[in-house]
């Protein structure tokens, strides 16, 4: 009896061991914008941070070092420019500088406070106590507007098709990114990207970001009266879709409201945004509509934690990270709004952002496939008694791995469907709006074990659309989502 007794407490101290080493290995990884040093306030560094223990596990880059711009669409060195001490502002990308003079030695701005002071308002948010501060360092130079991060940054967004941190500075309106494949600097020259005209310019700066659903990269100003759209794909355009605005039910809770200027986005699964303001406010923000509807405040953060940086755990959790504190990084429930602190005790690099591909309320691969199988066999329920057995052998169901569609997304108008191993005979490839309606058929005659066919799109708008394919006897085989850039 005491032997099996020992035995047991082994073989379950080894299970709770194991458990504990499993949980352990769960990485949580995320790209952030930092100063040098902890409780820094120079946003100049890029770092691979992993949130269980924020530490550095890549540097991604270093102010210190050199690096070559180039210009995203020619490839050739950028132009070198200075912000001068007396220059002034046009507002365009290429001449974007300091609206008054450099000071006679260091200085420490900072930008809500000086915006407020011209405002006349003291009290910045009647809802909270936390401020956001974005703190500029300047010295008694020329700051080379060429340099990538030289009037720091608090928007970037992880393009994961791409392997591409988008990122823009704070007080040029201009769109840059790294590419991680091979560490260089590209610049959209002379395209403007927003419309702010300098550091003081707070309700412009741009210091919200995210990569969405449908492949294209979102970006909002402040006063949320600007949200821009830009492109990924080969052919990158950059668009101002104008103002966001509340949904009416926000009550006292605005959008535009200058107390929860800064903070960052992430984006869903399904064509959606959401702004964590720098005070803790959530909204979630139709694409289509632009109407942001407030869905609450993040509770259990510690006093002074403001929230600058947000990317997905999973599903609706939110990692969150402060520009001004240290104590930790914490996640969030969209559903509840209640945080925990997700990492282990001890300092963590403070960030103005954070970014990674992730997407909220993403289905896994397991459940989606689960639910595709389940609507297939929900239409072959519903087809008519009387069809014969002869047609139902002809007409299985199209596995996922029967059918491919690339390149998605798509930047030239024409895409290939792949079918594997499927029954001879004609099918209809069909593509739809979400809603349903359809856009375009094609029929393809299918005659051997692996065939790829060419499909032309028609003239059709940015984008997500579905491809369906029905074979002869119209049976829904499966439904592919096609993204058009």
């Amino acid at each position: 009896m005491k032997r099996k007794t020992l035995l047991l407490i082994v073989m379950t101290s080894f299970i709770i061991a194991g458990q504990a080493q499993t949980k352990k290995e769960k990485q949580i990884t995320g790209y952030a914008i930092t100063a040098v040093d902890k409780g820094g306030r120079s946003w100049k560094e890029v770092r691979l941070v992993d949130i269980g223990t924020g530490q550095e596990l890549k540097s991604i880059y270093q102010s210190t070092k050199e690096t070559e711009a180039l210009n995203a669409r020619t490839g050739k060195p950028v132009a070198k420019k200075d912000l001068s001490s007396n220059g002034v502002g046009s507002g365009s990308a290429a001449t974007t500088i300091y609206t008054t003079p450099l000071p006679e030695k260091k200085k420490v701005v900072n930008l809500d406070e000086e915006l407020n002071k011209a405002q006349g308002n003291n009290n910045i948010n009647k809802n909270t106590d936390v401020r956001i501060r974005k703190t500029v360092i300047v010295m008694n130079q020329k700051i080379q507007m060429d340099k990538p991060f030289s009037t720091n940054s608090a928007a970037m967004a992880y393009d994961k098709k791409h392997d591409r941190l988008y990122y823009t500075p704070m007080g040029i309106n201009q769109l840059r990114y790294i590419d991680l494949k091979s560490n260089k600097i590209y610049y959209f020259e002379d395209e403007s990207f927003g419309v702010v005209k300098g550091m003081g310019d707070a309700p412009n700066q741009i210091t919200r970001m995210v990569i969405a659903s449908d492949g294209n990269g979102y970006a909002l100003s402040n006063d949320a009266n600007h949200l821009i759209r830009f492109t990924t794909g080969k052919k990158p355009a950059i668009t101002d879709l104008g103002a966001v605005t509340d949904d009416e039910k926000n009550a006292n809770y605005s959008v535009h409201s200058s107390g929860g200027f800064g903070g960052d986005m992430i984006a869903d699964a399904n064509e959606n945004l959401y702004l964590i303001t720098a005070n803790r406010n959530v909204f979630k923000i139709s694409i289509e509509t632009k109407l942001a509807s407030h869905m609450g405040s993040i509770k259990g953060l510690p006093r002074g934690f403001s929230t600058n940086g947000a990317m997905v755990d999973e599903g609706s959790k939110v990692i969150v990270a402060s520009s001004e504190s240290t104590v930790g990084y914490y996640r969030f429930d969209l559903n509840t709004m209640q945080a925990e602190q997700v990492s282990a005790e001890g300092t963590v690099f403070n960030a103005s952002d954070l970014a990674n591909g992730t997407l909220a309320f993403a289905k896994k691969k397991k459940e989606k496939k689960e639910k595709e199988e389940i609507v297939a066999t929900e239409e072959t329920k519903t087809e008519p008694a009387q069809e014969n057995s002869k047609t139902r052998k002809s007409d299985v169901i199209i596995s996922e791995n029967s059918l491919s569609v690339y390149p998605n997304p798509v930047t030239d108008g024409a895409v290939k469907v792949a079918f594997k191993e499927l029954p001879a005979g004609k099918y209809q490839v069909q593509l739809l709006d979400l809603s349903g309606k359809l856009i375009r058929s094609q029929e393809v005659t299918l005659n051997a074990k692996s065939q790829v066919e060419n499909f032309s799109l028609p003239e059709v708008a940015s984008g997500s659309y579905l491809i369906k394919v029905v074979s002869e006897s119209n049976r829904v085989s499966v439904t592919n989502k096609l993204v058009v850039q």
